[in-house]
């Protein structure tokens, strides 16, 4: 192991200690092969040096031959990275057999196994890169309709991403993972022609799939498992100011651990294309969740997640409600969701120039 000054860092060098922002943010896990946007991204956070170790390895996504005239955005050379399209086989290969094994749940074929369950999301979780990758892969899988089965992969992936932000004990960051796997279950319930409805859902129609929730909690709360685990399952849509349901739970009636998954879940699926919507930009969620963090969501939750997902943006490439494409090379800590984007040679503080907004990450 050695210390390395940032401005030496070249691609290939393996993080061997966790890196910190001043303020505490986790940067980049140990064990990180750099890239060129992870080495951007700690630039970003004027960070001088950082503990590497002694040898490099080959770097697991590789850049691609293209036009010389257009270089390839980060996330253009990552779907084409034997990582990711090893990841999405895997992903949607786990979706299938989660569909298989929630049916057989509900039918009391096969007993509700936690561990069982929740084996591939810690292997996903390793094949992705921990949490410096994990919302990598998964900002490149929106195209996916599924509302259910990976859904509950994705809910239950970002949940642990956020447990492991917020440093909380591995009982706990195990029971969210369960929790946020298990969340909609009680969907195998319900009419699944409604969950599959390409048009807006009727009023009438709406108060049926929400009773997923209560269905969902009927179903285990018998059961064997740990009671915050099927908190999550009851809870995952309430709010702090009461406007969730089925309860109207306020404040701290709401489990902390809950309190991720709800969270995790609106992110989820706001990200995601859906059969009756596309799925809208990263940044309009983060600008919602900003303003409606602080009364809707628990504060530590929303405040962890925000402050981190940003980050994993940095370096990215997108394009601006002017038509510009640029690269983010700035996050403003007042306003995570309008960051400084650069633009060839222009520099647009999207806090500032605020009629400028990103409406894609590309």
């Amino acid at each position: 192991m050695k210390l390395v000054s940032v401005d030496k860092l070249e691609p290939g060098l393996v993080v061997s200690e966790n890196i910190y922002t001043i303020d505490d943010r986790l940067v980049l896990p140990k064990g990180t092969i750099l890239d060129a946007k992870d080495i951007e991204r700690i630039k970003a956070h004027s960070l001088y040096n950082i503990f590497v170790e002694d040898k490099k390895k080959a770097v697991p996504i590789k850049a691609h031959d293209s036009d010389p005239g257009v270089e390839p955005s980060y996330n253009e050379k990552l779907r084409k990275s034997e990582q990711f399209i090893k990841f999405k086989e895997h992903i949607e290969e786990n979706a299938e057999r989660l569909e298989e094994t929630f049916k057989m749940i509900v039918n009391g074929v096969v007993p509700l196994d936690v561990g069982k369950l929740t084996d591939p999301v810690y292997h996903l979780f390793v094949e992705a890169g921990g949490t410096a990758g994990i919302f990598d892969m998964l900002h490149n899988l929106r195209d996916n309709c599924d509302e259910v089965y990976m859904h509950s992969l994705n809910v239950s992936l970002i949940s642990n991403t956020i447990a492991n932000w917020m440093r909380l004990s591995d009982e706990e960051i195990q029971l969210v993972t369960a929790g946020a796997l298990l969340h909609d279950i009680g969907k195998m319930l319900v009419p699944q022609e409604l969950l599959t409805k390409t048009t807006p859902l009727a009023h009438f129609e709406q108060s049926i799939v929400k009773q997923h929730v209560v269905k969902g909690y009927e179903l285990v709360k018998d059961k064997n498992i740990d009671k915050r685990i099927k908190d999550c399952i009851l809870m995952h849509h309430e709010m702090r100011d009461g406007s969730g349901y089925p309860l109207g739970l306020k404040g701290s009636k709401i489990d902390p651990l809950a309190s991720i998954v709800v969270v995790a879940n609106i992110y989820d699926d706001l990200t995601s294309k859906r059969l009756n919507r596309d799925s809208y930009c990263p940044f309009y969620v983060i600008e919602n969740f900003e303003k409606e963090g602080l009364y809707k969501f628990d504060t530590n939750v929303i405040m962890t997640f925000l402050s981190n997902i940003v980050n994993t943006f940095l370096a990215d490439r997108v394009l601006l409600s002017t038509g510009q494409s640029g690269k983010i090379v700035f996050i403003n800590p007042d306003h995570l969701s309008k960051p400084v984007v650069k633009c060839g040679d222009q520099f647009i503080d999207l806090s500032v120039k605020k009629e400028i907004s990103i409406i894609s990450v590309v």
